[in-house]
């Protein structure tokens, strides 16, 4: 068997993930996600309206946020399925793998708002507020000049929120091990935003 290099950085944060009780995600650039969607889906007017407003033109999502919300490149071997803005101000992108039996897919969810945005005094809070999920140990882990939050949902299901100039990110994955998930947060998502994010 051929033995796998990985960096201190993955190990250390995969490793630090310890199974915790709680209740309760990529693919295309930025480009990419615009060739993916076509035109803006309308919803009803009854009832109360829906915060969660699904787009199928990124320039669309876009311009109602005001920034270019992070997607996963198509290399990665995920498809966009669904693409929400939430409230106006938070981006909800949704792939779901291309590969395996159809209810074994590992999916993804991608979240990215403006921290000024989120009502929260910590970083924990934020990570809660933008993810959705509560009851969940989020725990700190310093990647270079940068801290990922990450939490272990359940056996197959993970979490992580960081953030990146002016912005705040967090990622849902379901159907992944610890190890895959980690990997794909620093070596996909949080080195995209390293590279496109930075503040100035």
């Amino acid at each position: 068997m051929k033995n796998i290099w990985m960096p201190a950085a993955v190990l250390a944060a995969a490793a630090a993930l310890a199974p915790c009780a709680g209740t309760a995600f990529a693919e295309n650039t930025s480009a990419e996600s615009s060739a993916a969607l076509a035109e803006t889906s309308a919803i009803g007017d009854v009832g109360m309206p829906n915060p969660m407003v699904p787009y199928t033109s990124y320039r669309e999502m876009c311009d109602v946020l005001g920034f270019r919300p992070l997607a996963l490149p198509r290399a990665e071997g995920y498809e966009l399925t669904d693409a929400f803005v939430i409230g106006g101000t938070v981006s909800d992108m949704r792939y779901s793998s291309r590969y395996g039996a159809p209810g074994q897919r590992s999916t993804v969810t991608v979240r990215t708002a403006i921290r000024s945005s989120l009502d929260a005094e910590d970083a924990e809070t934020a990570a809660t507020t933008l993810s959705g999920i509560y009851s969940v140990d989020w725990q700190p882990l310093t990647l270079g000049a940068n801290t990922l939050f990450i939490a272990q949902v359940s056996d197959t299901r993970f979490a992580a929120c960081w953030t990146q100039g002016d912005y705040i990110f967090t990622c849902e994955g379901e159907n992944f091990n610890r190890w895959d998930f980690t990997h794909r947060i620093v070596y996909d998502l949080m080195d995209i935003t390293d590279h496109y994010y930075t503040a100035g």
